[in-house]
């Protein structure tokens, strides 16, 4: 104990005396402690909101509906309105009675996903949007009694409905519209008014259980109005709450034996003592996911703390050669190194822990965007325990390649002591110190995650990328610093140093370029993706609002002659009915595709049909400028080719077509049940991707025999009308109208919530990195006191030695920041040119990011010099000179 304790002492003294070295080492550690904290803290945060409103979002203790989750909400059909998909009058009555006679509160209400609402005005028409609709009782909804407004402020749900013609809408929903209390809305499928008189939080309604509200919002309506907006008149949700104490499942039980339903198999049910549990394991696992991302940052302070304490064991290697000669052992230097490393990580545990609790209250605002609800801060004691043991022990793995190369320090040093000497390490102390942090991170990222193998095996495979990551930088710093100075005596000074230490420069551009990556994708890669999709939408559909007459599918002439009417009462509209069909190619200038399937050398003939099969679309359009894609030969079909045996390919027409497709070629195709049919190609185009490609060939309407797949009208309105056109058919029932930006908005949405989570992980693990990088600076700049004296002995002022480290890490910040962006923007690159067909690196609406990002790089790189340089630039020349 005698000996631990001078251990430790000693440890203390030596950290004191090199005060400036030990508060580099304790920031790196608690960067990455601090991030570790803060992400932890965000999971189980997330999990007690999951919690916290498992009651609410099921509005009761018991829930049965015949309607779909909300999350089935993303299709034009609403299920809800399906026969039989919702409470006959005797099953209502029945319930009834059972909650009377059980002490139970209950609301019966509808949940409808097929509703549109649109802000309308004197004036203006407002965007028609789609949105998650309850249609409800307000005198017994919700039978919890926990809506409030935030518009009135405080006034319940009850409140609110001062006639049936009233609505309450979410938050989200009143913002993207533009709309607040007093203001009218129309909703589709009527031509009525109703006025908003409330709005509520989002999370009332939105959730894991209806991302739709989360993404586009809610309404609740009055459910005398039901008939009005073509929704059933009867309720297809009820919810159950009970007195507190009853045993929600023995409830449960005893309604199904009370009353028994004949169609229990439509009919789900969901108690909150189900849900909470589910909603546990959910938190539980987002918790476990964003702590091993946060991972990172905690290996980007162990690079930190090998550096600092490399940097100490050669600024002292005099002194252990002394310890030495004295008669120490070399476990006994190793075990006063391993000290230091011990109070580095207490020191910087500590530190970040404080910090990671601070930090937390900003990070769970993009918690909140996620999950569309709000989270309580608290000062969770499990984060504090994950970042201090984290800490420690990556502070203690991470120390043990500088205590082998502290004891590899040889007594014969001392008598040479104004030579540098540091020792190196032997292959199989790297091999240790490797094999250490694989073992133990691996086995901390396998028990995170519940798999320690798969965590020792990926912690292997991580390192084992990062090494090759390491060297590539390697290779690009030393071509760096054989730049040609163009004879600027600073520019050569800045490039000799950058290369001086290159693993250590290798390791900090691997930081700071990994930031930027994880940054400049999430956006470039949101961007690309939404200008991919309206490429490949309004190529591939010619034109601007889908229109899906559902009415057409009992009398096809009459759902077109609905979609005309309301075309016709606009001028500069065009109209484009696309009919899909599949197709079988059976033969290509009389010879058949044969398709090739491994391990079998005869396929099945329903397999071969299913490989040969083609979209094929066939369109009847009044629109002059409608195109096919792309030409590359040939020519486009036009109006005169109606019913001609006539077709336009892709350039790829389809798998074992081996001989070459020309103008000219004949193909021959097969819809299931109708006879062959030729057609000579008259045009080839371009491949559009794929992404969202419903046509491979194009044939006139009229010319193809059978049952198209579906049928649906393309319109190419005028962005000043658009919103009419919307609103005039969201007024006739069983058709819905759809404009191109509804799916980039879903698209954007979707792209903004989910990369809440990503993006503060990137920015955390940028932080750490900033400083990564000022702790490179510090060490640099110590380790060339002596230089920078006698820079300053021979007549340069400290600002110019200021300036050359300056210019030195503006290329370190800059090379980061475009290596980062760079490989994103190689990945885009390679997607876009998969989806439409040419290279975008960098999308242009993302270009200002990325010269925002670019511009944060160095502006780090600035802040380091600044904070971590000037004090050594500023000191005395007789003070740097002094032999130490």
């Amino acid at each position: 104990m005698a000996r631990l304790w001078f251990y430790l002492r000693y440890a203390a003294r030596n950290l004191r005396r090199s005060a400036r070295w030990t508060i580099f080492a304790v920031f790196c550690i608690a960067a990455g402690v601090a991030t570790v904290v803060a992400l932890r803290s965000l999971g189980l945060a997330i999990g007690d909101s999951l919690i916290d409103n498992a009651r609410s979002s099921i509005h009761g203790d018991i829930l049965l509906t015949y309607a779909p989750p909300g999350n089935a909400a993303f299709a034009f059909f609403d299920p809800s309105e399906q026969e039989g998909a919702v409470f006959a009058s005797s099953e209502v009555a029945a319930y009834t009675d059972w909650a009377a006679a059980n002490d139970a509160q209950l609301s019966f209400y509808t949940r409808s996903f097929g509703l549109q609402v649109t802000a309308v005005d004197a004036v203006t028409v407002g965007r028609p949007q789609l949105i998650s609709t309850l249609l409800i009782d307000p005198a017994t909804f919700p039978p919890t009694g926990d809506i409030t407004a935030l518009e009135p402020a405080g006034v319940p749900l009850r409140d609110l409905f001062p006639d049936v013609n009233s609505v309450v809408i979410s938050e989200n929903l009143a913002t993207q519209q533009g709309v607040g209390v007093g203001d009218t809305v129309r909703v589709s499928n009527t031509e009525e008014l109703f006025t908003v008189t409330g709005i509520v939080p989002a999370e009332t309604e939105a959730g894991i259980r209806d991302l739709f509200a989360a993404f586009f919002g809610f309404a609740y309506l009055h459910i005398d109005k039901a008939a009005t907006v073509q929704a059933s008149t009867s309720p297809n949700v009820l919810s159950l709450v009970f007195p507190p104490g009853t045993d929600i499942e023995a409830m449960l039980d005893q309604l199904r034996e009370d009353v028994p339903s004949s169609r229990s198999f439509q009919l789900e049910t969901t108690t909150v003592t189900e849900l909470i549990e589910e909603f546990g394991e959910i938190g539980d696992y987002i918790g476990r996911f964003i702590v091993i991302m946060g991972l990172g940052a905690l290996l980007i302070g162990g690079v930190g703390i090998i550096n600092t304490m490399l940097a100490m064991v050669s600024r002292r290697t005099n002194e252990i050669a002394a310890l030495k000669t004295f008669g120490l052992k070399g476990r006994q230097v190793a075990a006063m190194f391993f000290a230091e490393a011990f109070l580095l990580g207490v020191m910087g545990s500590l530190a970040g822990t404080v910090m990671g609790v601070l930090l937390s209250g900003v990070v769970n605002q993009y918690g909140e965007a996620f999950l569309q609800q709000r989270l309580t801060w608290r000062v969770y004691p499990d984060a504090i325990w994950y970042g201090l043991s984290l800490g420690m022990v990556v502070t203690l793995v991470f120390g043990v390649l500088p205590i082998l190369t502290a004891n590899r320090v040889r007594p014969a040093i001392i008598l040479r002591p104004n030579e540098t000497h540091i020792p190196g390490t032997s292959i199989l102390h790297a091999l240790i110190a490797l094999l250490a942090v694989v073992l133990v991170i691996g086995l901390m990222a396998g028990q995170i995650i519940g798999f320690p193998i798969a965590g020792v095996i990926g912690v292997a495979l991580t390192l084992v990328i990062l090494g090759i990551l390491v060297g590539i930088l390697w290779v690009i710093v030393w071509l760096v610093g054989k730049l040609p100075s163009f004879g600027n005596v600073d520019l050569r000074l800045a490039l000799r140093n950058l290369s001086a230490r290159r693993i250590r420069t290798a390791t900090t551009l691997l930081a700071l370029s990994a930031g930027m990556f994880a940054l400049s994708s999430i956006t470039f890669v949101g961007v690309g993706t939404r200008e991919i999709l309206q490429f490949q939408l309004t190529q591939t559909f010619g034109g601007n609002v889908l229109v899906f007459p559902l009415v057409g599918l009992v009398s096809p002439a009459f759902g077109q002659s609905v979609v005309g009417n309301v075309v016709d009462r606009f001028e500069g509209v065009y109209n484009t009915r696309l009919m899909q069909y599949t197709a079988e190619i059976v033969r290509v200038d009389g010879v058949e595709p044969q398709v090739e399937f491994p391990f079998s050398d005869d396929a099945p003939r329903r397999m071969q049909r299913a490989f040969r099969s083609i979209p094929v679309q066939a369109r009847e359009s009044d629109n002059p400028n409608l195109s096919s894609g792309t030409l590359l030969a040939g020519r486009d079909l036009t109006p005169d080719d109606r019913g001609q045996r006539v077709i336009v390919v892709s350039e790829a027409l389809g798998f074992g077509v081996e001989n070459s497709v020309q103008v000219g070629s004949e193909i021959v195709l097969r819809v299931r049940g109708t006879a062959e049919v030729t057609f000579t190609v008259i045009g080839i185009v371009a491949n559009s991707g794929g992404l969202t490609q419903v046509g491979t060939a194009y044939v006139p309407p009229g010319s193809m025999s059978g049952d198209s797949g579906f049928t649906l009208n393309v319109l190419q309105v005028p962005d000043a009308e658009l919103n009419e056109v919307l609103l005039a058919f969201s007024e006739i029932p069983f058709v819905f109208a759809l404009d191109i930006s509804f799916i980039d908005s879903l698209l954007t949405r979707l792209i903004n919530q989910f990369s809440a989570i990503p993006t503060i992980v990137g920015l955390l693990s940028l932080l750490a990195a900033a400083v990564s990088m000022a702790n490179t600076v510090s060490l640099a700049t110590l380790e060339r006191r002596q230089q920078i004296g006698i820079l300053k002995a021979v007549g340069l002022k400290g600002r110019r030695v200021l300036w050359v480290m300056l210019l030195e890490n503006t290329l370190v910040g800059l090379l980061g920041g475009v290596l980062g962006i760079g490989v994103s923007a190689l990945g885009v690159a390679i997607m876009t040119a998969l989806g439409q067909g040419d290279a975008i690196p960098i999308p242009r609406d993302a270009v200002p990011a990325a010269l925002a990002l670019i511009g944060a790089s160095v502006l780090i790189a600035w802040v380091s010099t600044f904070l971590s340089a000037r004090v050594a630039v500023q000191e005395r020349v007789a003070n740097v000179l002094r032999y130490e």
